[in-house]
């Protein structure tokens, strides 16, 4: 790997000084984002279940409502 300096490239200190850091920075970097997208995965599937176990309950008629009685109508028997 070629050295560059910082500085020559026209780049601020800054950026000199956080890639002297070395891997374990990025390692470090890394490992939170991973550990942000595995949270996010598991806020979304709890977000979904949530959501499915909802519609399912609401869909599902419950046993202790009372059936609609059918419509009867009496018709008199003929004279």
């Amino acid at each position: 790997m070629i050295p560059m300096d910082s500085l020559a490239l026209g780049l601020p200190g800054e950026v000199h000084s956080e890639a002297s850091q070395g891997p374990s920075t990025k390692r470090l970097r890394r490992a939170k984002l991973v550990a942000a997208f595995a949270v996010t995965a598991l806020v979304g599937m709890g977000s979904y279940t949530a959501t499915y176990r909802a519609l399912e309950v609401a869909s599902t008629p419950s046993a202790s409502a009372p059936s609609p009685s059918p419509a009867t109508t009496t018709v008199p028997a003929p004279s």
